[in-house]
């Protein structure tokens, strides 16, 4: 039995039935397998979540009555490997049908090999999407119709399909502690690297060692908020970072301001475990709490210069670490995630000092979860107004008080950023 399809299997099926998170159930899967079958897992599985409402969709225009449970996931990672990947035709039917004998029904095999003999003969031409446009797009790109029509409501039909085609860089961004090029990263490592918009920061193409106090994997957006965090705090400063776990941000604020006194807090103790254990491996010093941030804690009123609030929000801008979230995401979360978000921001404001900065952030591109709370917040609080975002690498963001990053025309995944300064 192929163990690649085995392996992509049994994590698929984790997430699908137990709503497993896709980035942990496969980096437990990964821990075992060899170099190669590890990167045809990991395309594997990201490519089958990724593309799950399109995959439903061919398999059902080649069934009289779409299947469900073991065998429809069957179908899902044969027929994604017969349109995405370079594996022949044959190879692909074989061994899902191999893998499907793991139902132990002779039905369900002979269906599973059947079915995608005939995917295989179209799969590579398959045009034949809805003629609506709004279920075309939804379909091809695989976006939840209530999403696709949130974004179609704040950007316009045009921007929206931008967004939800775009394809993202493949390569993993890797931040140095300590200065480095693209040659000497290549010389040292033997993998190939690339300069970004942020000096420290490399796009990287194959393995670098994981254990290391010099390196971290770090997206160039949580990059960006960390930058414009660590701009707004003076000499000798108090920073906090209310939703902090895993703690990537914290650390580079203190990497990039080691005179500033950093307190971290998650609301979860294991989270709070992961900060700790991040800035360890990254030898850097902090203070964790476990704390919920909703509640207010007197003894910090108005104790810091600058305080981020990075909240929970529906992660709509990062699909390309999380593709599971199209899957489980409905649109009734999302006014429950703005009542924790605004909740979360309205506690945390009373810790900044007069003259000091609110930083509001999320992954995601609604502008419910975005704009509209800083209105709101700024309607309710007098004693703030907009402040000012510093980041002269990204020139469409600095100086304004607020900036939406879209991977399509930033290249980096879909955050966004409000500063607020506390004026009274």
């Amino acid at each position: 039995m192929n163990n690649a399809f085995l392996k992509s299997f049994q994590t698929l099926r984790q997430v699908y039935e137990e709503r497993a998170f896709s980035v942990i159930v496969l980096n437990k899967t990964l821990n075992n397998c060899t170099k190669r079958d590890r990167a045809l897992i990991t395309k594997i599985v990201y490519g089958v979540l990724d593309n799950d409402l399109r995959l439903e969709y061919i398999i059902s225009r080649y069934v009289r009555k779409m299947p469900k449970g073991e065998a429809l996931l069957f179908l899902k990672i044969g027929t994604y490997c017969l349109m995405e990947l370079s594996i022949p035709i044959y190879t692909v039917v074989n061994d899902i049908a191999e893998l499907s004998k793991l139902s132990g029904d002779r039905r369900t095999v002979g269906f599973v090999n059947a079915t995608l003999k005939t995917i295989g003969i179209y799969a590579k031409d398959f045009d034949e999407y809805p003629t609506d446009d709004l279920e075309r797009l939804s379909v091809r790109y695989s976006y939840p119709m209530w999403a696709l029509k949130k974004l179609i409501k704040d950007y316009g039909r045009q921007t929206a399909e931008r967004i939800i085609s775009f394809t993202p860089d493949s390569r993993t961004t890797v931040r140095f502690v300590n200065s480095a090029t693209p040659i000497q990263i290549q010389e040292r490592f033997g993998v190939e690297a690339e300069a970004t918009i942020f000096e420290d920061a490399f796009r990287i193409k194959g393995g670098l060692p994981n254990d290391s106090a010099e390196m971290t994997m770090q997206s160039l957006s949580s990059m960006a908020i960390s930058r414009i965090c660590a701009s707004l705090i003076p000499s000798n400063g108090n920073f906090l970072d209310c939703c902090a776990a895993p703690g990537g941000k914290s650390v580079y604020v203190k990497q990039l301001r080691p005179d500033t006194n950093v307190i971290s807090c998650d609301i979860h103790a294991h989270r709070v475990e992961l900060i700790e254990a991040y800035s360890r491996r990254m030898q850097v010093r902090l203070k964790t709490y476990c704390r919920d941030m909703t509640v207010y804690e007197p003894k910090w009123n108005s104790f810091f210069d600058t305080v981020l609030c990075d909240v929970p929000c529906s992660g709509f801008g990062v699909l390309d670490n999380r593709p599971d979230i199209k899957l489980f995401r409905q649109n009734k979360d999302i006014s429950e995630l703005m009542k924790l978000q605004l909740a979360i921001l309205d506690n945390c404001s009373r810790y900044v000092k007069p003259g000091g900065s609110l930083i509001y952030s999320t992954c995601t591109v609604f502008y419910n979860e975005n704009g509209q709370n800083i209105r709101k917040f700024l309607i309710d609080h007098s004693d703030f107004s907009a402040g000012r975002i510093l980041l002269n690498q990204i020139p469409a963001a600095d100086g304004k008080d607020q900036y939406q990053f879209l991977p399509y025309k930033d290249g980096m995944q879909g955050f966004f950023v409000a500063v607020l300064t506390r004026t009274k």
